[in-house]
């Protein structure tokens, strides 16, 4: 995640297909720990 820290998300063209779909990837993570309860607590923000 620390390749996202402090980018903003303007338009698709700021980011190469690999970093989209590492976002993907993450948001669909983050998504299915959340549903399942094993969300973790926002530390470093």
């Amino acid at each position: 995640m620390s390749g996202f820290y402090h980018k903003h998300f303007l338009k698709l063209l700021d980011f190469t297909p690999a970093e989209l779909n590492s976002l993907l990837q993450l948001a669909a993570k983050l998504k299915a720990d959340k549903k399942s309860g094993k969300e973790e607590a926002k530390t470093h923000w």
